[in-house]
């Protein structure tokens, strides 16, 4: 097989499945939505991304979300206040310029299966906490 024909066999066997639960990915940032969103799709992951925590939760609609990567500080809906919409067994990873606030806001909710990224977050630093969480 020539090198061109093993990449593309490569990203086909990264192609989601599109019968697979999404991964939901909340983030006003543009940029660092589009980098979440490209390593998630990289791993192989449907992903479905929004810019606040209303138009996640329209994009989702009944649809059971895998996982979801977001942030805290979102227009409208709070990252966490997303998180209360979700069932409670979908893991959690938040991607937050201020880890410590994310902590202390994660505090008392016993149920809540997450990690906190602190941003600029490394693409090995996010594949890894995908697959813990997973």
């Amino acid at each position: 097989m020539t090198a061109v024909g093993k990449a593309r066999a490569a990203i086909a066997k990264r192609s989601p499945d599109p019968q697979a639960r999404p991964v939901l990915v909340v983030e006003d940032d543009g940029g660092v939505r589009a980098f979440l969103v490209s390593v998630l799709q990289h791993q192989g992951y449907r992903v479905v991304a929004a810019a606040s925590g209303e138009e996640a939760l329209q994009l989702l609609g009944d649809e059971p979300a895998l996982l979801a990567v977001l942030d805290v500080g979102l227009p409208g809906m709070d990252g966490f206040a997303v998180v209360d919409e979700l069932a409670p067994d979908v893991p959690v990873i938040i991607v937050t310029g201020d880890p410590v606030h994310a902590y202390a806001q994660a505090q008392g909710r016993t149920s809540l299966n997450y990690q906190v990224l602190p941003k600029p977050v490394a693409p090995e630093l996010l594949e890894h906490a995908v697959a813990a969480a997973l």
